[in-house]
């Protein structure tokens, strides 16, 4: 979607990251924000100021092309450290879940749907700090739900968003909550070796309990992830303002 450029502010002498999106990639971003109200990603980025979200330090127009600058990051994605099974990870599952759920709640509380959560857009600093990134896909969250595009990772779109049906925030609830399962499982909640029966168990097969997955996992913690994955946003978790206190009370366990 965008090319991410290495820069120093002239003023500060600091390092920051310069967003320039893709010729090409502006009409899937176009397309979605005639549809509803016309944020560019830059304006979406600066309405944040958490911890745990890219922190956006300018934005524009240049040549027709937006741009966002934004804080620089040293570290990898959790993605990166997931793939290869990292020891990284090892007792900071639960900090960096909690991070993620503080940093998308955060984006929820000001009215947005980020659209594309998913470990990849999942920062992780050389200081163990979580920080939710890329916002090219994100929209806001209006007072009803609405029918939304079917883009972004295919392995985390809600049933709702398949089925082509309005939806809110709750599509990311539940990309949180795959990307919580494989985490703590190992492995994707819907996984199969082709694309459309990925997108098929999403819709129609319910995974396996994480308890079970993860046995030393405490329960609370287990139960929190799976009601994530409901496929019914009705009887899906509503709010990770829940997740974030749930996390939080097993910080000191070592998940």
């Amino acid at each position: 979607m965008s090319t991410i450029f290495k820069g120093r502010d002239r003023k500060t002498r600091g390092l920051v990251a310069i967003k320039i999106h893709k010729p090409e990639a502006r009409k899937t971003v176009e397309r979605l924000e005639s549809r509803h109200r016309d944020f560019t990603e830059g304006q979406i980025t600066c309405a944040f100021d958490h911890p745990n979200v890219i922190k956006c330090l300018d934005h524009g127009n240049l040549a027709g092309n937006d741009y966002v600058v934004m804080e620089y990051l040293e570290g990898v994605t959790l993605a990166s450290l997931m793939s290869g099974k990292s020891r990284r990870l090892n007792g900071k599952r639960l900090s960096y879940l909690h991070q993620a759920a503080s940093g998308l709640a955060h984006v929820h509380a000001k009215r947005f749907v980020h659209h594309d959560f998913c470990a990849k857009n999942l920062f992780v600093t050389n200081e163990d700090r979580v920080k939710l990134i890329d916002f090219g896909l994100a929209l806001p969250l209006l007072d009803l739900p609405v029918v939304r595009s079917r883009v972004g990772t295919a392995e985390i779109l809600a049933p709702e968003l398949l089925r082509c049906e309005p939806c809110d925030h709750r599509i990311d609830i539940f990309a949180w909550g795959v990307v919580a399962y494989e985490l703590f499982a190992g492995q994707w909640p819907f996984e199969s070796p082709e694309h459309h029966q990925v997108l098929n168990k999403i819709l129609n097969v319910h995974p396996v309990s994480l308890d079970r997955r993860a046995p030393d996992l405490p329960q609370e913690v287990a139960h929190l992830v799976m009601r994530c994955l409901e496929k019914d946003p009705d009887q899906r978790l509503s709010s990770m303002n829940t997740a974030v206190g749930v996390l939080g009370r097993h910080l000191n366990t070592s998940a």
